[in-house]
């Protein structure tokens, strides 16, 4: 069913950049304007935007977008954006000039106006006045903003000053009131609509050894918190961090009081009621210091890497439930020989990591590895060539983006193997750790030759993109494994469809739904579940154990479901149909997936998903 649009409300461009507006009950039209901001010195092509630029503008939203026929010249100030659906809740913009592209994403809010920050596409943009320090820790905030603390270095006696860097305008700004207690090594997440700043070393202009203590950034005081001190459970730096599925914040071992001693050790930090808790938390099988932790797809918690006492790489794997109570598999070791590694959440489940050989390694040095999303490793094809360096970014469509050192590559989620990935820079990259990728479609690095913040657009997927039709058709583009994809695992065969082998999953990605209409095809006979994944990673199995959906027959047959708030209904087209007894959150958004039982395979094409 598609949203009407309404006739008597309208976006408009006004170049400084672009207006949107919105209906009030009597028909009203109210302007809200759209600026758009281009770091100065970034060039797509070989030049700069100079507002000759042609733009197109895509709203999206849940309901089914249309591709707008026309765009505008960015010099026509003024323009009426009326191609925008006012249901929208995301604006992508895309203006070309020359040989130039330039990409935009934003969220749209309730009401004001609209900031969209235009970033060369394929090619690092150093913002300016950056100005930051090593050892800056650099962490995404809500939707738009980063936050940037700590780091070592600078005049004498001057302590760095905490910033903030807006995404939508490419300003960065020192925020006030600044930490009560400067401090490195440190975490930082996001926290309610803030950020949490945990743990840490002091200065020694501090007179501060491993803090016990954290601060919250407030976006609505533009700086510290400075009512509301928290005291962690233990003095903690070195250590790691994710936010749970709850929305609190686990911070993972480091090390203790002196500094030295290394903590098994993890805490929970709610960001409502500022409480710690470490009572029935689950403690690390290996302690370590600098750990990476990822929040998987399923909600569980994934502890990797990091360094023991002797400073040697841990090898171990961890996994814990999605509340921390308990390890949810049993720890495994991968790989204890690398140089240096990286590990990141893959959107179908589970995790990719990837190691940079030691010294004197075979040339078949087994690089790339699939942590599956039910704990199994996987060796996927190694990486030619160099690879010193290696920083995972997210990638849209469940392909992250992998800098080796000396180039860029991209996950193939369906080969299982990285190739190579588009790089439009005028000059090589200079990539350094920590990366971060404040959406899908963005890297973000800190530069060491310029010492400046550096982002990369390179996709404008989203929660709202709009799919093009129906998927599982011709390929398995917009979909994502939750294991090494190939002859053991989830393929596609172009006469049948999807074929994936018992108890694993393929789940649409990018995208999240409200209420939602889902058709699959069983063209053998061999159906598969669909599951509804919501914002606290539960899953509803439509045709599984909490939802059953028995199929009248062994005929091929289509399944459709249909996701209206909280309940979730479900029909056969040779015959059946239910409620599940199960139900849904009734305002949250869902993630889609096929999945095969335990004891059988399934086949499947012809997904469509649709908007109601």
């Amino acid at each position: 069913m598609r949203r009407a649009h309404y006739s008597k409300c309208a976006f408009g461009l006004v170049i400084g950049l672009a207006g949107l507006c919105a209906c009030s009950g009597g028909g009203e039209v109210t302007e809200r304007v759209v600026t758009m901001h281009v770091p100065p010195g970034c060039v797509s092509g070989g030049q700069a935007l100079d507002g000759e630029g042609y733009a197109k503008f895509y709203g999206s939203g849940d309901f089914e977008a249309t591709l707008p026929a026309a765009g505008h010249f960015l010099k026509n100030v003024g323009d009426v954006l009326s191609e925008i659906d006012p249901a929208s809740q995301s604006l992508v913009v895309d203006v070309s000039e020359g040989a130039g592209r330039w990409l935009g994403v934003a969220s749209i809010p309730a009401t004001g106006n609209l900031d969209v920050l235009l970033l060369p596409w394929m090619a690092s943009c150093p913002l300016p006045s950056s100005n930051l320090l090593a050892g800056s820790t650099i962490a995404p905030i809500g939707a738009d903003a980063l936050l940037i603390v700590g780091g070592m270095g600078g005049d004498a006696g001057v302590l760095p000053a905490s910033r903030v860097v807006h995404l939508d305008t490419d300003s960065i700004d020192a925020i006030f009131p600044d930490l009560a207690t400067p401090r490195t090594e440190t975490t930082v997440t996001a926290f309610g609509d803030g950020a949490l700043v945990a743990g840490g070393l002091g200065y020694p202009q501090t007179g501060k050894g491993v803090l016990d203590t954290a601060e919250v950034y407030s976006p609505a005081l533009g700086g510290i918190d400075q009512k509301n001190f928290i005291t962690l459970s233990a003095n903690r730096a070195d250590h790691g961090a994710a936010v749970l599925v709850t929305g609190q914040t686990l911070l993972v071992g480091g090390v203790g009081q002196d500094g030295a001693t290394l903590l098994s050790s993890m805490e929970i930090v709610d960001p409502v009621t500022r409480t710690v808790r470490a009572e029935n938390v689950a403690l690390l099988a290996v302690a370590r210091r600098e750990p990476v932790v990822l929040r998987l797809a399923s909600g569980e918690i994934l502890v990797a890497g990091g360094f023991d006492a002797t400073g040697s790489s841990v090898p171990t794997v961890e996994w814990f439930s999605p509340y921390v109570t308990i390890a949810s598999k049993r720890a495994q070791d991968l790989v204890d020989n690398a140089s240096a590694r990286a590990y990141i959440a893959l959107e179908g489940g589970g995790a990719l990591a990837v190691f940079a050989p030691p010294a004197g390694a075979d040339a078949n040095y087994q690089s790339v590895w699939v942590i599956d999303a039910d704990g199994s490793f996987e060796a996927a094809t190694p990486i030619p060539g160099s690879l010193t360096q290696p920083i995972l970014f997210g990638g849209a469509g469940g392909a992250p983006v992998l800098w080796t050192g000396d180039r860029w590559l991209q996950w193939q989620p369906w080969v299982g193997s990285f190739g190579a990935f588009l790089s439009l820079d005028p000059v090589s990259a200079k990539v350094h750790a920590p990366g971060i990728s404040p959406d899908p479609g963005l890297a973000a690095w800190l530069d060491p030759a310029t010492d400046a913040l550096t982002l990369m657009r390179f996709d404008t997927s989203g929660p709202y993109s709009p799919l093009s039709g129906p998927l599982l058709l011709t390929d398995t583009s917009d979909m994502a494994p939750d294991a090494l994809a190939g002859p053991d695992g989830a393929s596609f065969d172009p006469t049948l469809g999807l074929v994936l082998p018992p108890s694993r999953s393929a789940f649409v990605t990018d995208r999240t739904y409200a209420d939602v209409s889902i058709d699959v095809d069983a063209p053998t006979g061999e159906p598969a579940i669909i599951v509804l994944r919501d914002e606290l990673d539960s899953e509803l199995e439509v045709g599984g154990a909490s939802c059953p959906a028995p199929l009248a027959s062994a005929a091929a047959s289509s399944l459709h479901v249909e996701r209206h708030g909280s309940t979730v209904t479900w029909s056969w087209s040779t015959g059946g149909a239910g409620t599940c007894p199960s139900a849904m959150p009734p305002d949250g958004r869902v993630s889609i997936g096929v999945r095969s039982g335990s004891a059988a395979r399934s086949v499947v094409n012809d997904l469509g998903v649709l908007h109601l």
